[in-house]
């Protein structure tokens, strides 16, 4: 009796020894799993560390410069007040858009989440690529409507002196019509861009990223025309003495 009962003991003692070891590769399988998911997890928040940081650079790097661009836009002699208004307000949505989302940004708990809202700095506000290049454009455009304002007053005098030169001086004439057409031509160019650039809209931008492209161009088109008037102007003032 004594040995069958010793024989159960060794027995089950063999079939508890074995259970542990056929255990023993599947939890050493769990616990490499689970130390693989702990260092899956510790890559992913760096990660996510790692983009927050770089979009809150871009972000302060974008605010840096809008602040910089209202003080020139208000300190802008030739830039007119309704253009001046309308960039102002522009840069300061920009500006609270912009500082909203760092607060997102800084908040977000998500890869994912912080993937879109870095992208949006980028994609929403187009602050190198359209906003900026369209304050300097306009300025630009504003500093010629102010020559050609001052040119064609120029030319309403001139025009004066001509009718009443004694004997006629018929090649004053001749260039007060070309220093009119001049002045006719850049306004013209002038008062489309102002017109094109204005609304532009980081939209505008993604759907179209030439939206830009040529006003450069044809600012330095309009100023070409301004300096023949102005030139036409010294040519007729030489001929009336």
């Amino acid at each position: 009796m004594k040995k069958k009962f010793s024989s159960k003991i060794i027995y089950i003692s063999a079939v508890l020894v074995g259970s542990s070891l056929l255990a023993a590769p599947a939890l050493a399988a769990r616990a490499a799993t689970a130390s693989s998911d702990a260092a899956l997890t510790t890559a992913q928040q760096q990660r996510l560390d790692n983009i927050k940081t770089r979009g809150a650079n871009e972000i302060n790097r974008r605010l840096t410069a809008l602040n910089n661009v209202l003080g020139r836009i208000s300190s802008a002699s030739k830039l007119s007040a309704e253009n001046k208004a309308t960039l102002t307000t522009a840069v300061k949505d920009e500006v609270t858009g912009l500082t909203t989302l760092k607060s997102k940004l800084a908040a977000d708990t998500a890869l994912d989440a912080a993937k879109a809202d870095a992208q949006s700095v980028i994609n929403d506000y187009r602050v190198y690529a359209l906003l900026l290049p369209k304050v300097w454009l306009l300025r630009a455009v504003d500093a010629e409507q102010v020559s050609e304002d001052k040119l064609t007053a120029l030319a309403t005098k001139l025009k004066t002196r001509i009718d009443a030169a004694k004997p006629p001086v018929p090649d004053a004439q001749t260039k007060l019509d070309d220093m009119n057409a001049k002045i006719a031509a850049a306004k013209t160019i002038t008062t489309n861009l102002e017109a094109k650039l204005l609304p532009l809209q980081p939209t505008d931008y993604n759907s179209d990223h030439t939206v830009l492209s040529g006003s450069l161009a044809q600012i330095k088109q309009a100023h070409t025309d301004n300096k023949a008037a102005y030139d036409d102007a010294k040519a007729i003032r030489a001929a009336l003495k």
